[in-house]
């Protein structure tokens, strides 16, 4: 809307790395900002301190503002702690951070959130927020007060409940062939390839999977930019972007054993087209 012109700066696979050369590289007079999610969707990347440090000098360098995204801020696994780049020298000044209630409690539909921001960018995000959606639903405001102020305990179920399911989605996808070259660190999905011996597209095989199990998973390409998201005939480089599906594990555990059901049976059912070859 203000006539921004996005320049992507992609990880690379299989760990879903920052190269500081290519994110350096990206920055020109003109650069206005870099936008930072972290934990990261689709990947479950925590971008580690050291990430953090070359995004923030970047930011000092060309006078840029961070904006991030750190809606799974509480969900991080095996003691893997989630840091803001707000924390880092000379950064509180020049970041937005931007959060919300949807993840940490559950509440998707109600669409409460909030800007961390210095004094100047807030009165700024206040001014264009009440011209656009007015403002979130009192009661729900209230609600979020009481969320809040929920006890550590309930973060610290939060993050066993979910690193419990992780573990659960990791062993069924490795059991009928993904591969799985990265651990989530946080958030509440799986970035896996498809199995090596598979044919199919990210794409073809969502269908497939739709069609022969009922289980639904989400197309990686919607993840990564580039010619190679559409064309036919792409780079060989970038083919690793039409192998990758996105699994959500916030789940009940009944919907995930059914998923691990759904798999077991098309994996053993003779006859049937198998999406693995």
């Amino acid at each position: 809307m203000a006539g921004g012109i996005p320049v992507y700066v992609p990880l690379d696979p299989p760990r879903w790395t920052l190269d500081p050369e290519k994110l350096m590289s990206s920055f020109t007079s003109r650069t206005k900002a870099v936008v930072l999610n972290s934990p990261h969707n689709p990947t479950g990347k925590v971008f580690s301190r050291e990430e953090l440090e070359v995004i923030a000098e970047c930011c000092r360098r060309w006078d840029c503002v961070a904006i991030t995204d750190e809606v799974y801020e509480y969900i991080t696994f095996d003691d893997q702690k989630h840091e803001t780049i707000a924390s880092l020298p000379g950064m509180q000044e020049r970041t937005i951070i931007t959060s919300s209630l949807s993840k940490t409690f559950s509440i998707t539909g109600w669409r409460i959130g909030w800007a961390i921001a210095p004094a100047s960018a807030a009165s700024a995000i206040r001014n264009i927020h009440v011209k656009i959606t007015d403002s979130a639903p009192a009661p729900f405001q209230e609600a979020a007060l009481t969320a809040l102020s929920s006890p550590t305990k309930y973060f610290e179920t939060l993050r066993i409940e979910y690193q419990l399911k992780r573990d659960f989605c990791m062993k069924l996808l490795s059991s009928v062939g993904f591969r799985i070259q990265f651990k989530p660190q946080g958030s509440f999905f799986l970035f896996a390839e498809l199995p090596k011996d598979c044919l199919l597209s990210d794409v073809e095989y969502v269908k497939e999977l739709i069609k022969q199990a009922g289980v639904v998973v989400v197309p990686g390409r919607g993840f990564f930019h580039g010619k190679s998201d559409l064309d036919q005939h792409s780079d060989e480089n970038c083919r690793h972007q039409k192998r990758y599906i996105r699994v959500a594990f916030c789940k009940s555990d009944a919907t995930l054993s059914a998923a691990a059901q759904k798999f077991g049976e098309l994996m053993n059912t003779r006859g049937s087209p198998k999406l693995y070859c």
